[in-house]
């Protein structure tokens, strides 16, 4: 018989909480192809002589290092000012194929990106011993609220530096396209629809759809599910839902019926990223659905961009909120200089280091002392509830016999755009492999 999980129930209280009390808006990322880079002179990762300065070699997250590297050299360049005993080798090194073969070999750098309780994974790691607890350093957490701290948290201790920022998936549009055609901001789900066929009678791409992407192509995906089955998805976290639920199999259904009737454009499947978004920035498509952290991508094209978040039936606009981890890093358990390492996750912490980054990416912070970079910022959170993102909602149901969150992101949404399954065959797929906990 199958239990019923409430693992991320307290998670997402808390993100709602904090995002609410805080005042502000509101993957995992996959390897986009670039290649490994430094934001500081490299090294060998050697005991310095007596002395001299201890090196600490961190990974940076490969997918996003060009978004990533400005701000990481800043930062970095920061904190060995503060810290003239301290080396820092960045490199651009961590995807999930080279976080995974460091884990097998048990040889991880001292620090390296974790994505909190946004998936199983670092509970995992704390589980087989590969993460240094952080609590014997007294870190100062007063600037976070509850939600951020449970982030960092498993089984009542710390074990990364704590979240600043919100992502969530939203549309960027072309404004001048969008004028061209007669077409406003949505201000419901209808209207967004009607944007849509009204864009391809006139014979531009609605959506640039990067379908080779297995995250990228997800995110509509998360935006459709937020805006059309938010209840659904907190049943199933909250008070015994299943994901069977018909809202939510409408919300997958859609999702085919768009790639059916031509609003991702022709050859879509073949597309990567850099493509989509190129198709996007160069005026060959209207609309592109991204996540709040390549809002720089767009700020800086030459485009005149506009953002929404997508509406529901009655027009509210509700965010598939979740932390970023874009500054959340952890030690390696192994590290033979901890104590130094804790001091680079301090400074994590600091305003200082968030406001480099803030200043470079334009996130969405958290936090009330960040001072956001622009209006476009307070743009992204321009909406009205922030709800569970459907991936985390189906990594609560994840065992280790059954992973249902990769089940979504490798078998359901592949087969939904290809018309291969419909919405309620996507739901009974996903609830064939769930574990439900009481």
């Amino acid at each position: 018989m199958k239990k019923r999980r409430s693992l991320l129930v307290l998670l997402t209280l808390f993100l709602s909480a904090a995002l609410l009390l805080q005042g502000c808006g509101s993957n995992a990322k996959n390897d986009n192809g670039n290649t490994s880079g430094s934001t500081t002179e490299k090294g060998e990762n050697e005991s310095a002589p007596k002395g001299g300065p201890v090196t600490l070699k961190v990974w940076g997250d490969l997918g996003n290092q060009a978004v990533l590297e400005e701000p990481y050299k800043k930062i970095n360049e920061a904190f060995m000012a503060k810290n003239p005993d301290i080396k820092i080798q960045y490199d651009f090194a961590q995807n999930d194929q080279s976080l995974n073969v460091a884990l097998q070999a048990n040889e991880l750098p001292d620090l390296f990106v974790v994505q909190g309780n946004k998936t199983p994974r670092m509970k995992e790691m704390v589980g087989q011993g590969f993460l240094l607890p952080l609590d014997d350093y007294k870190l100062d957490t007063s600037r976070f609220a509850e939600g951020e701290i449970d982030y960092a948290t498993v089984d009542g201790k710390m074990y990364s530096a704590l979240p600043s920022f919100t992502d969530t998936q939203l549309v960027y549009y072309n404004k001048e396209l969008f004028e061209k055609n007669g077409i406003g901001e949505p201000a419901n789900w209808d209207e967004f629809v009607q944007a849509l066929d009204k864009l391809k009678a006139a014979g531009v791409t609605p959506i640039s759809m990067p379908g080779k992407s297995e995250w990228d192509r997800s995110w509509l995906v998360y935006a459709m599910s937020s805006a059309l089955a938010n209840d659904a998805l907190n049943a199933v976290l909250k008070s015994g839902g299943k994901v069977t639920d018909p809202a939510l199999a409408k919300a997958l259904q859609n999702y085919r019926d768009f790639a059916e009737k031509g609003y991702f454009g022709k050859d879509f499947i073949a597309n990567d990223m850099a493509g989509a978004q190129f198709a996007f920035t160069n005026g060959k498509a209207a609309m592109i659905v991204d996540g709040t952290w390549n809002n720089q991508t767009y700020a800086s094209s030459g485009l005149n961009v506009g953002r929404f978040i997508l509406p529901n039936a009655e027009g509210k606009k509700i965010a598939a909120a979740s932390f970023s981890n874009f500054m959340t890093y952890a030690v390696s358990a192994k590290s033979e200089h901890p104590d130094q390492a804790v001091k680079y996750i301090e400074f994590l912490n600091s305003l200082e280091a968030q406001q480099i980054l803030e200043d470079a990416t334009g996130l969405v912070p958290t936090l009330k002392d960040i001072t956001a970079k622009n209006d476009e910022v307070k743009e992204l959170g321009n909406f009205d509830e922030a709800g569970p993102a459907i991936y985390a909602v189906m990594s609560a149901l994840a065992s280790t016999d059954s992973n249902t969150a990769d089940i979504l992101m490798k078998d359901v949404i592949p087969k939904l755009f290809t018309s291969k399954i419909t919405g309620e065959e996507a739901v009974k797929l996903l609830d064939e492999s769930a574990t439900y906990t009481d």
